[in-house]
């Protein structure tokens, strides 16, 4: 596949309105030339909210995006993260990458109280810029990851071959596969607990969302904001990967999202599958079993019955404000 990065203004961008109109003709012009058109830059709908995106900033959302639509990128998840910060005082992207959620949220929701947590050096620079692109301040956006415990840590970063953007799934867990990929960066990097985070910032009071994807260090970043959580009891989206850990004897990936399902457990926290139909909820025998779903949605358990199997998107929204 041979990539043509197409910015805003360029002669090639003028005749695009045409070809979307022409989508799935397009994408059999890029399975049958291998010339695939990256779109860089330029005003982009991403849900109901138009967004700014710098030139060579957020490649890997701009240009399903631009071709595919407003709802290109993990639908069922962007709706719920969406429903869920528009009821909130504060929403806290952590994991927060190029900060596709924070900026939303920011731009949709300019009253919610937003941080977004990206520790990554170069990435967080490109999070910061997208702000500004947005007339947010880069304030919001935290050089830092949330662990389990404060001080330096080493995050491992994959280096891709033929990538049009940095690979996008550091994490700090040295169990994963990105550990142990061919060729990685282990960067040096700041880490605070959220627990110590929120006692050195001041949050508005009131109910508070959480979207987490940190790659298989989901327990990590639980254990180390319990106070939080069991104080605020936000209502979190996090991402819960099948198949992510290494195992060194038989070089081969394996299922183990244990220690995470227990401090959600220890937290009073119920896990619902987000799907396009709603949310269902599921057991830890069924995290253990082959599946597709990734991502879930974390509800305290004294807002919901022992026996609710099922949320309906249409009455999350009250649920949660209730």
């Amino acid at each position: 596949m041979n990539n043509h990065i197409v910015k805003p203004g360029s002669l090639l961008r003028k005749t695009f309105p045409l070809l979307k109109k022409m989508r799935h003709g397009a994408k059999k012009f890029y399975d049958r030339t291998g010339e695939r058109f990256i779109v860089s830059g330029g005003k982009i709908r991403f849900m109901d909210a138009d967004l700014e995106f710098p030139e060579n900033v957020a490649l890997t959302y701009t240009t399903p995006l631009f071709w595919s639509g407003p709802e290109a990128y993990e639908a069922p998840t962007s709706r719920a993260i969406a429903l869920l910060a528009s009821r909130s005082k504060v929403f806290l992207d952590i994991g927060s990458n190029i900060g596709i959620y924070a900026v939303y949220v920011g731009v949709k929701f300019p009253e919610v109280k937003t941080l977004a947590f990206e520790p990554v050096p170069v990435i967080w620079g490109k999070n910061c810029a997208f702000h500004r692109a947005n007339k947010l301040s880069e304030k919001i956006v935290q050089n830092l990851a949330l662990s389990d415990r404060d001080g330096a840590q080493k995050i491992f970063l994959p280096v891709g071959t033929n990538c049009v953007e940095e690979e996008q799934t550091a994490t700090l867990n040295d169990n994963s596969w990105q550990a142990h990929a061919a060729k990685v960066d282990a960067i040096e990097i700041q880490c605070l607990t959220l627990d110590t985070f929120v006692a050195q910032t001041e949050l508005p009071p009131g109910p508070c969302s959480v979207k987490i994807d940190v790659e298989g260090f989901e327990a990590g970043v639980l254990r180390g904001g319990k106070k939080f959580f069991n104080t605020r009891r936000p209502w979190m989206v996090c991402e819960l990967l099948p198949c992510e850990e290494f195992d060194a004897a038989t070089r081969t990936l394996r299922n183990n999202n244990g220690p995470a399902l227990a401090v959600i457990e220890e937290l009073n926290y119920a896990a619902f599958a987000i799907t396009a139909d709603g949310f269902f909820r599921m057991n830890t025998g069924d995290f253990s079993r082959p599946r597709t779903l990734k991502d879930f949605l974390l509800v305290p358990k004294e807002k919901i019955s022992a026996d609710t199997s099922y949320l309906a998107p249409e009455n999350v929204g009250a649920i949660f404000s209730a």
